[in-house]
C-alpha cells in the first residue's frame, strides 16, 4: 500500500503561509529600522517572534511526521515513491526551501542594518563621553572657553 502523503503537503503548505508571514513581518521590520521609527518596532517585535514560534512548531510537525513514516529530513524524501506520485509536494517543497533562503537573506540585511546602527550610536557616545569635548570647553560662539589669548606670548 502506497503512503498517503496528502498529510504532509496540507503540513508544508501551512508552514509555507506562517514562513511567508514572517517574511512580511521582517519586511516591515527592514522597513521601520531603516526609517528609525523605532515606535513600530515594539509592535513588530512580539508578533514576529510570536510568528517565528508558530513557524518552529510547524515545521517540528512536518519533520516529526516525516519521522514517522521512514522519510528522510532532507531534500532525498522527494525520490521516495509515495512522495513522487503526490504532484503538490514537489512545488511545495521547492517554494518552502526558497522562502527559507528569502527569510535568511533579510534577517541577514536587518541584523547588518542593525549593527550598523548600534555602531554608529556608541560612536556617538565615545564622542559624547570624552573628556577633550567637556561641555565647558567651547563658549556660545564655537570658542574654547578655557583658553587665554595671551597665553600664547612668553612672560618673562
Amino acid at each position: 500500500m502506497l503512503l498517503d502523503t496528502s498529510p504532509l503537503a496540507r503540513l508544508m503548505s501551512s508552514e509555507l503561509d506562517a514562513s511567508r508571514q514572517l517574511f512580511t513581518l521582517l519586511e516591515q521590520e527592514l522597513e521601520a529600522v531603516s526609517h528609525h521609527r523605532t515606535s513600530e518596532l515594539d509592535t513588530l517585535n512580539p508578533a514576529k517572534e510570536h510568528q517565528v514560534k508558530l513557524l518552529k512548531q510547524q515545521a517540528g510537525t512536518r519533520l516529526e511526521w516525516m519521522k514517522d513514516h521512514q522519510l528522510p529530513l532532507s531534500a532525498e524524501c522527494l525520490q521516495h515513491e509515495a512522495i513522487q506520485s503526490n504532484p503538490e509536494i514537489h512545488p511545495l517543497w521547492q517554494q518552502l526551501a526558497a522562502q527559507y533562503e528569502a527569510n535568511r537573506q533579510i534577517s541577514e540585511r536587518l541584523s547588518e542594518m542593525v549593527l550598523a546602527l548600534r555602531f554608529r550610536a556608541e560612536q556617538k557616545l565615545r564622542i559624547l563621553h570624552a573628556r577633550q569635548n567637556d561641555p565647558h570647553l567651547y563658549n556660545e560662539y564655537g570658542k574654547t572657553s578655557g583658553a587665554n589669548p595671551g597665553l600664547n606670548s612668553i612672560e618673562a
